[in-house]
Order: structure tokens, then C-alpha cells, then sequence
């Protein structure tokens, strides 16, 4: 059976030994789910949208507005899907640009500094595209806070509510100065890890160790062109 937040919120503060603590649990609850979306990548987070890109242009466009981080970023030509690689704006910015260097785009970069200013994050491509290109953009997105998680009845988008419970205790046992609070985090994170070792589907998937595609290409130092996207 799935807990609501309500009925999470005042286990953990039976736990903690402080049920009074409503107002606090509230906050400490939705505070745990926004430390699991900024600092790990689970893929229940994972959403996909399509930017397109006009020809002759490196963006910027704009990240919607409750991305996080990117998971990948392709398109499709021919029937073939090419993966583009991600690079710091302080690479992006050495690039050379010139229109007579117009291929498939092969790299990637993101400028949040707007973020911070209530403005979308921007997306760069690199080379700029000889034709108009539909790419596909799966990433890490953002969660809107519980409203009243303390007698709220949602339950949480989180699946794992044991370690939620925990969580919540032992936020609040750091405000209780609780002596148990060094054990719960220690225990919070066993039990956060054994979560992450099993979720979703990609644990059996086979990781291969690559060199960097912007440095190491089939073929030397050849660039992308038109003829050889790669």
C-alpha cells in the first residue's frame, strides 16, 4: 500500500520523537525529494522533447523550464541516429564560427546563468546546421514541491517511502540535536544506494569505457563534414 506524504511526515516524527514537528516535517519532506532530483540522476525523472534546429544557426534555444541536466542529445538522418557530445561553454566558445563551416552538428553546450534570474537555461549546437535537423532531447527534469506535504494526501512521486521515512527522520532528528542523527545518515545512505543499484532498467545494460569523441575520431583528426558526419 502507498503511503501519502501526510501519513510518511508523521511516522518519521514518531520516529524522530518529535510529532509536534508537523510544520518542520512538511518542509523536511519536500526538501529530501528535491536533494533526490538536483543530486542524482534517477530516471523516473527523465523526460524528452524535440528542438528543432533552423539551418545557418548555433541557437541559443531554450531548455524548458523544469530541466536539470541533459541525459542525451540526437537526430535522426536517414534512418540513422547520431549522438551529439557535450562540451563546457569555455569549449563551445573556442569553436571557430563560420558559415562556411555548416555541417551536422556534433556537439553540445549549456548556459544556465539565467536560470538564477527566473530565465529558461539556453542550449548551444556546434557546427551550425546546413539543413533544418529535429533533435531529440531526453534529460533529468525538475519536481514541483508537495503543497502542504504535512496533510497533503499525494503520494510521492519517490516509490521508495521506507527510505523516505527515514529521511524525513533523520532531517528532523538534526534539528531535535537528536544523538541518533549520525546513525540515520549513515543507514540513509545504504539504504538510498541499494535504490540506485536496482532502478530502472539500465543496471543490466553492459558500460563500455570510451575515449573522448571530440578528440578521438575514426579517421585522425578529421572533422565532421557533409560527407563524413563523424
Amino acid at each position: 500500500m502507498s503511503l501519502t506524504s501526510a501519513q510518511i511526515i508523521a511516522d518519521a516524527l514518531q520516529i524522530a520523537k518529535c510529532p509536534g514537528f508537523t510544520a518542520q516535517g512538511g518542509r523536511a519532506m519536500n526538501l529530501t525529494l528535491q536533494d533526490l532530483v538536483m543530486h542524482r540522476n534517477l530516471k523516473v525523472n527523465v523526460l524528452t522533447e524535440t528542438i528543432t534546429v533552423q539551418p545557418g544557426s548555433n541557437g541559443p534555444w531554450n531548455l524548458s523550464s523544469d530541466y536539470a541536466r541533459t541525459y542525451d542529445l540526437w537526430f535522426n538522418l536517414n534512418g540513422e541516429p547520431y549522438f551529439l557530445n557535450p562540451a563546457s561553454l569555455r569549449e563551445y566558445d573556442a569553436e571557430v564560427q563560420q558559415a562556411s563551416l555548416e555541417s551536422y552538428p556534433y556537439e553540445w553546450a549549456s548556459d544556465l546563468s539565467p536560470v538564477g534570474g527566473g530565465l529558461p537555461g539556453l542550449l548551444y549546437t556546434y557546427p551550425q546546421a546546413n539543413t533544418q535537423l529535429s533533435l531529440t532531447h531526453r534529460y533529468f527534469s525538475k519536481r514541483a514541491d508537495i503543497v502542504s506535504p504535512e496533510t497533503s494526501t499525494t503520494v510521492p512521486w519517490f516509490e521508495d517511502q521506507d527510505y523516505l521515512m527515514h529521511a524525513v527522520a533523520t532531517r528532523m532528528m538534526k534539528i531535535t540535536d537528536d544523538d541518533r542523527y549520525g546513525e540515520f545518515t549513515s543507514v540513509g545512505e545504504a539504504l538510498l544506494l541499494k535504490h540506485l543499484l536496482t532502478e530502472g532498467d539500465e543496471q543490466q545494460v553492459v558500460k563500455s569505457v570510451q575515449l573522448d569523441p571530440r578528440r578521438f575520431r575514426v579517421g585522425g583528426s578529421r572533422r565532421p563534414t557533409k560527407l563524413d558526419p563523424w
